[in-house]
């Protein structure tokens, strides 16, 4: 999907391929699946329907039968991480995601750059 965002930049180029896990690492009981925002993210309703896409695409294979085999016993714990500060609409958004993310018993975590954040008080 080529949908231009703003400052031309692709949705491809804003969050990545809807279909790729961008990045997956263990540490200690937990399993980390890490999803890369690089540049601003605008509010607009295109780039929204990707996040959640994508989203949706963690999910599923955080609830897959080979995820689960592959990381028995393992905590599920989606990361969303931005480099820049995303428009309010993507906040709102996100912030409304909670529930849904961790009713399938995926922890949801946001970092902007370095530092991890509380996106109900961001």
């Amino acid at each position: 999907m080529h949908t231009e965002g703003m400052d031309s930049h692709t949705i491809d180029d804003l969050i990545g391929d809807i279909h790729q896990i961008d990045l997956s690492y263990t540490l200690e009981e937990n399993v980390y699946l890490v999803l890369v925002c690089a540049g601003y993210l605008d509010g607009s309703p295109e780039i929204q329907k990707a996040l959640l896409d994508k989203m949706e695409g963690y999910l599923n294979h955080i609830l897959s039968d080979w995820f689960k085999q592959e990381y028995a016993g393992l905590n599920p714990i989606l990361v969303i991480c931005f480099d820049e500060k995303p428009h309010q609409l993507i906040l709102q958004l996100l912030s409304k995601c909670i529930p849904w993310v961790e009713g399938y018993g995926v922890e949801i975590k946001f970092k902007l750059k370095d530092n991890y954040f509380n996106i109900t008080t961001f």
